[in-house]
């Protein structure tokens, strides 16, 4: 099963729904941007590629680049943008076409990585950014009523599994998430987390102070809302 076939090509039309709408709400970030902005752009674990379409389709002149270090899914990116030729695909930060982005934007990729590796994504980031750099992070918020209504979605999926068990899920929504969590290793020998459940934005986020400056947050799909009342959190973030 693809990368895009769990997330906009899922089975679930509230599900694809939702991760497109994610797109349209990580742009929010950069609503004030000239439609012109011709600025250096990096889509860090782009996935498939499917977000470059939409940087593209609101920012026409930019120079978009994705970075997936994970072979089959970096494949599926290839795939899906050979007609995005403006749109550079690299597997490894040391190759990227330029040295520092105006904007960086790194959407669901921190609820599959281990703790310990936050501060290495954390330095990466910081190795191709410099004072005037836009730090784009989005998670899901699985604890309090997002994770209740996400666990019983689950449930009539998947019932019993670690992320679709009702005790897990009410632990979640009490705010106090399973600690332990099943880990698995990707393609390139990394540990990871698959399931979502157990993922702790409150943590992260006490993580992310300690590298970043945070200018701005709002959540989604509901952005006036607080996120204890949405799926996601978006982070704006400069350098300290």
């Amino acid at each position: 099963m693809s990368y895009a076939d769990i997330t906009i090509n899922d089975k679930s039309r509230v599900k694809s729904w939702l991760h497109r709408k994610r797109y349209l709400q990580a742009l929010y970030a950069v609503r004030e941007f000239p439609f012109n902005f011709a600025g250096r752009l990096l889509d860090f674990g782009g996935g498939s590629g499917e977000f470059c379409k939409y940087i593209l389709n609101a920012l026409p002149d930019c120079l978009p680049v994705l970075y997936e270090p994970t072979p089959s899914i970096r494949q599926e990116a290839l795939s899906n943008l050979e007609k995005y030729k403006r749109v550079k695909i690299i597997a490894d930060l040391k190759d990227s076409p330029y040295p520092v982005y105006d904007v960086i934007f790194c959407m669901e990729v921190f609820e599959h990585m281990v703790e310990e590796q936050y501060a290495v994504l954390f330095k990466q980031f910081l190795s191709v950014m410099d004072k005037n750099s836009l730090l784009i992070i989005s998670i899901p918020v699985e604890i309090y009523l997002p994770a209740l209504a996400k666990g019983i979605f689950r449930m009539f999926r998947r019932y019993g599994s670690f992320d679709a068990n009702i005790k897990n899920v009410l632990k979640c929504f009490f705010g106090k998430p399973p600690v332990l969590r099943p880990r698995g290793t990707i393609e390139n020998g990394l540990p990871y987390y698959y399931d979502h459940l157990g993922f702790d934005y409150r943590v992260f986020e006490s993580e992310l102070k300690k590298y970043f400056k945070i200018t701005g947050s709002y959540g989604g799909p509901l952005t006036p809302m607080p996120a204890a009342l949405n799926f996601e959190k978006y982070y704006l973030c400069r350098m300290q």
